[in-house]
């Protein structure tokens, strides 16, 4: 897939034009995954999240319903419950504080390029966010039209626990990296008794982001490409979204098609 076509499968995504929805893209090396299951285990044992059933946390807008809680891994303070810089579209002077104590998290997040945040998703069993549409499509502080990119790693999970985007119903495999259209309407929802644990970050969509996440650019050991003829995954059947809640579009249809690789922020 060239880079045009990317850009535009997540444009046309981004406005429920078919497009690009979900891709698989990495796969972690199983030894590297026990390790980062073990940490992420001990952060949601020990670590202080903030609560998005919360009426003033920053993504209370999703309607979410049960236990649903978020550490927050890249930011400038080194608390899991700040989450006041998650979605301010920069990546200056935020960093990972914990690599002593969590390396396999550490080496994650210094091997994202651009990325604008990091964090640890759980909804506990039956727990879900309602449909809701965000957009991919973004306008920086320049004035330039470019991406901002969202990816799971299921870190424990079960084919109970589902994410719908724009009708398409998916259960994303533990262990793999995948893009995910957030300009989709999209709920998510945890339909076990067990519950569900999702890396899920932000990156803007930059020439060494692009190279590192879809391209050819060289990877840590303990990551490998999904090859190209395994990277959309067939949704488990489709279902009718229904009425969802919106963020207002930050960019309009005629001028995401000046959409183009961005520069870092």
């Amino acid at each position: 897939m060239t880079v045009e076509q990317l850009l535009a499968g997540i444009r046309d995504g981004n406005y429920h034009a078919g497009g690009i929805r979900c891709l698989r893209l990495l796969r972690v090396a199983p030894d590297w995954f026990t390790a980062l299951r073990a940490e992420v285990a001990s952060l949601c044992r020990d670590g202080q999240p903030s609560d998005v059933t919360a009426s003033d946390h920053v993504t209370h807008w999703t309607r979410p319903r049960g236990e649903v809680v978020q550490y927050s891994l890249l930011n400038r303070s080194g608390r899991f419950d700040d989450t006041s810089a998650d979605h301010d579209l920069s990546c200056a002077d935020k960093r990972f504080h914990h690599a002593d104590w969590l390396p396999a998290l550490g080496a994650l997040a210094a091997a994202l390029p651009h990325a604008i945040n990091l964090r640890v998703n759980v909804l506990g069993p039956q727990a879900r966010l309602s449909p809701h549409e965000e957009h991919s499509i973004v306008r920086l502080h320049t004035g330039a039209i470019g991406a901002r990119v969202r990816f799971h790693l299921p870190v424990e999970t079960s084919p109970l626990a589902e994410l719908v985007l724009d009708g398409e119903v998916h259960a994303l495999t533990a262990g793999t990296v995948h893009f995910v259209n957030h300009g989709c309407v999209h709920a998510a929802r945890n339909g076990g008794a067990e519950r569900r644990v999702h890396l899920v970050w932000d990156q803007l969509l930059t020439r060494e982001a692009h190279a590192f996440l879809f391209g050819d650019a060289p990877l840590p050991a303990w990551l490998v490409r999904v090859p190209e003829a395994d990277r959309t995954p067939a949704p488990l059947r489709t279902e009718r979204m229904g009425a969802h809640v919106a963020l207002p579009p930050p960019v309009s249809r005629e001028d995401a098609d000046r959409i183009a690789l961005c520069l870092p922020q």
